[in-house]
């Protein structure tokens, strides 16, 4: 009778992992503008691939800092995180990417830029030693690392030959810091200004773009090279199955689907390469490639 129930609970557990059938999907996403939105914001491609793949899909708010602790906790999940996390999670966790995202009229690829007032006398990279310069978080990829990427290469270290470093709460603070002359020079993503300008926030014509830098294709004003956007990752226990179909489903959804109504997302498509952004990484030694420490 023992040998017996033995039978079938292994007989039992072994159809559970043979099926793939999981509690849910779990699905570490960034939330930049805090959980309930970034739940709010994935609820319809949520829905959407709950439908497709048969298993309840989750989409976890997960900060870069804590990416770590998810994917610990969910082996068999995916991540859907910036290029920096996924470089990260890559080497650390072993993810692999399955789908690079693309934002409607940007893109899946982005850059940074670099600004000053018009009537600074600021115009080329040099011309940042001893100025006071304001970014977006030293950990953004868009709004300072692809940045201060470019100033390294023409020889300028930002924490030693610049005045002054400033982080700001927003990429649009950055903008109106340097407009208000309070910094010198802003760094933010590709997008920014144009968003503020279509906004009515600012006339682009008040600013110079410094390290202009320009892409076929890519409309966008830019002072860097363009790097790929968020990609889905799947983690190092995904079943291979799982992955194959989350990855041919993501791909399969047409442009405009109600599933992509937020945040912007036009479609996604085949996994770009991200070595340039592991390149950068080393090139500055940030993390996974950490030399020194950050400002």
């Amino acid at each position: 009778m023992k040998s017996l129930v033995v039978c079938i609970t292994t007989l039992l557990i072994t159809t559970l992992l043979i099926s793939g059938a999981f509690a849910e999907i779990r699905i570490g996403v960034q939330a930049p503008s805090g959980a309930e939105k970034a739940q709010q914001d994935w609820a319809a491609l949520a829905d959407y691939l709950t439908g497709r793949l048969g298993e309840k899909v989750v989409f976890v708010p997960v900060s870069p800092a804590a990416f770590r602790e998810f994917c610990e906790a969910n082996p068999q999940g995916f991540l859907f995180h910036n290029a920096w996390v996924y470089i990260r999670a890559r080497l650390v966790k072993g993810a692999r990417a399955l789908a690079t995202v693309e934002y409607q009229g940007e893109g899946p690829r982005f850059g940074g830029v670099i600004f000053a007032r018009r009537d600074s006398g600021i115009s080329s990279l040099r011309d940042v030693r001893d100025k006071v310069l304001m970014c977006y978080k030293f950990s953004s990829l868009g709004g300072w690392l692809f940045q201060k990427g470019e100033l390294v290469k023409s020889g300028i270290t930002p924490e030693k030959d610049c005045k002054q470093l400033l982080e700001a709460p927003d990429q649009m603070a950055v903008v109106r810091a340097v407009k208000e002359k309070r910094a010198d020079v802003g760094t933010v993503r590709t997008g920014i200004l144009e968003r503020m300008q279509r906004e009515g926030k600012i006339d682009v014509k008040e600013f110079v773009i410094i390290n202009e830098t320009r892409h076929e294709g890519f409309t966008q004003l830019c002072s860097t090279a363009l790097y790929p956007e968020a990609t889905l990752a799947s983690l190092k226990g995904t079943p291979p199955d799982l992955a194959a179909k989350m990855k041919s489903t993501l791909l399969s959804i047409p442009a405009g689907h109600p599933a992509l109504k937020s945040p912007r997302v036009e479609r996604f498509v085949e996994a770009l390469d991200y070595t340039p952004v592991e390149d950068l990484c080393k090139t500055l030694g940030v993390e996974p490639y950490r030399k020194r420490e950050q400002p």
